[in-house]
């Protein structure tokens, strides 16, 4: 049986939701990669193009907000283009782990590795419980990396950033985004690592 003390704290968190679920929600890139780099780079070259090339479905939003029915009652919109930011970010964790980063081919050497990135999803939104709520990042990224030595490969990447929480702000949003995103780049960077080593003459001078 639950407790005035207990109703009277259900029904503030309810008035707290319903305000929040009203609004719409501004996700704004993680302002860091990694908490630790991978190493490895060994100053070898890479050419990261930026920014990738967006092609998600939808573009005018980056999710949804919803109320505690799990009804649509808002949207989210991404700060900035997701599809620079997020070819920023690998490029700064690249760096991170000891790759020379250039922004273009000019100057590169022809060993050096060039990725071209495809943006296919980024969508947040919250799958709501009985007692709490996930609120969930789906990212979906391609990479296709070149060489001029004549090497070419591609992967997709996909990942979930959950967070669970009984109330789903603002803040819970752009804290799944992270998580989401710092999953991707470790994805990503541990990705290039390998086929780098698969192939030791890439980004090395001859």
């Amino acid at each position: 049986m639950a407790t005035r003390g207990g109703w009277v704290w259900l029904a503030a968190v309810l008035s707290m939701l319903s305000g929040c679920a009203l609004t719409d929600v501004n996700l704004k890139p993680p302002s860091s990669g990694l908490k630790a780099p991978i190493p490895g780079g060994n100053q070898r070259q890479i050419v990261v193009t930026a920014p990738f090339t967006d092609s998600r479905e939808i573009k005018s939003r980056c999710g949804v907000q919803k109320g505690g029915y799990g009804n649509e009652t808002a949207v989210a919109t991404c700060q900035g283009e997701p599809a620079q930011w997020l070819a920023d970010l690998l490029a700064s964790e690249l760096r991170a782990s000891g790759f020379t980063v250039l922004t273009a081919e000019t100057g590169a050497r022809e060993s050096a590795l060039k990725l071209d990135g495809v943006l296919l999803k980024i969508f947040a939104e919250p799958v709501v419980g009985f007692w709490s709520t996930n609120v969930e990042t789906d990212m979906n990224v391609r990479l296709v990396a070149t060489s001029k030595t004549g090497l070419k490969a591609e992967r997709t990447f996909f990942v979930k950033g959950e967070l669970q929480s009984i109330i789903w702000t603002q803040g819970i949003f752009n804290d799944s985004v992270e998580n989401g995103t710092r999953d991707l780049l470790k994805k990503m960077v541990e990705a290039i690592l390998d086929l780098m080593n698969q192939y030791p003459q890439l980004g090395f001078k001859r």
